[in-house]
């Protein structure tokens, strides 16, 4: 202890001798520390950090690579996305998966108080919510019950983040109606603080009834179209089932769907043998759909790099300022 307090007197009287010096190495220290938390806290967000959500370790991203006839949405790699029909086959089929949600991102027009706005709107499916674990702060969540004939479940769930934005958080929103694409949906609750969906760059401002469909995106439907490929999905793992035992207990009833869809399928032998050996792909969801991830994670992990750089060369110049010798 005598020494380091020995060693603090020597660089405090050597920085007080050289005001000029004392600045610059001030400054390199405060570029190298500012731009490594800056960095640090930005691959935190993106790559690290887990869902706030139940459990989040459960969680597994569906895909199925391969040829999928007809339309294919995908925001990222092919086979991430699915119908609606096939959604419902495989949530009302599989024993493995203790839930099944879908969703779709899409931007919708807002008219309240007022004023219109676009915002971002997300399609769920009624157990959304219920799959996540995410709770209300105010009101109620989707249930089954929000999820049965297209265009009758005209309901709505705000963001808390989009609450406190255009309604400074008050309570009276709750049971009013809001104009959302021309149509007039109820406000039945408001999602819990902290939680922006499932997708890192897909960040929510209202959840809708994934019924309503065709009323958020006009002139195209899909809800009954098994070559619409538009859906993404997300399971939940039931407790002390590994991601290999679910893919394995999933897979006949994937295959047995793919048998049934493929008769009507106009295509050759060949085209319809290679439709039918796809595979149902489960993987790590405990981040979310890793999307923004996927682009980002070479070029972050390389800024992370470079910025420890310019820190470790920071206190080699500052060390250096302090004791030439070093």
């Amino acid at each position: 202890m005598g020494n380091f307090i020995q060693d603090l007197r020597y660089a405090l009287r050597t920085l007080r001798k050289n005001p000029g010096f004392t600045i610059v190495a001030v400054l390199t220290l405060a570029l190298g520390i500012g731009a490594n938390t800056a960095i640090f806290s930005l691959t935190d967000q993106v790559l690290l950090r887990l869902l706030p959500v139940a459990h989040p370790e459960e969680l597994v991203i569906l895909r199925s690579p391969g040829p999928s006839p007809g339309r294919n949405w995908n925001d990222g790699p092919g086979g991430t996305s699915f119908s609606y029909p096939a959604y419902k086959d495989l949530r009302g089929q599989n024993q493995i998966l203790s839930g099944l949600l879908a969703r779709f991102s899409t931007q919708v027009s807002v008219t309240a108080q007022d004023s219109s706005e676009l915002v971002n709107g997300e399609l769920v499916t009624g157990n959304y919510f219920t799959v996540l674990g995410v709770q209300p702060v105010m009101g109620r969540v989707f249930d089954a019950g929000d999820e049965t004939a297209p265009g009758s479940n005209t309901v709505i769930v705000l963001s808390y983040g989009y609450w406190k934005r255009r309604f400074g958080l008050d309570p009276g929103i709750l049971n009013k109606q809001l104009i959302v694409n021309g149509h007039s949906l109820t406000v039945v609750g408001v999602s819990r603080a902290g939680f922006s969906g499932v997708q890192v760059g897909q960040v929510p401002d209202l959840f809708i009834p994934i019924t309503l469909k065709a009323q958020m995106t006009p002139n195209w439907d899909g809800l009954s179209d098994r070559d619409d490929h538009w859906l993404a999905m997300i399971g939940r793992l039931s407790p002390g089932v590994s991601i290999a035992k679910a893919e394995a207990g999933i897979a006949p009833t994937y295959h047995s769907m793919l048998e049934t869809e493929s008769p009507a399928k106009k295509s050759n032998s060949k085209s319809r043998q290679e439709f039918l050996d796809r595979k149902l792909i489960l993987d790590p969801g405990s981040k979310g759909r890793p999307i923004l991830q996927q682009d980002t994670k070479g070029p972050l992990l390389a800024l992370l790099g470079m910025v420890g750089l310019v820190l470790m060369i920071a206190l080699m110049l500052s060390s250096h300022l302090i004791d030439p010798s070093f």
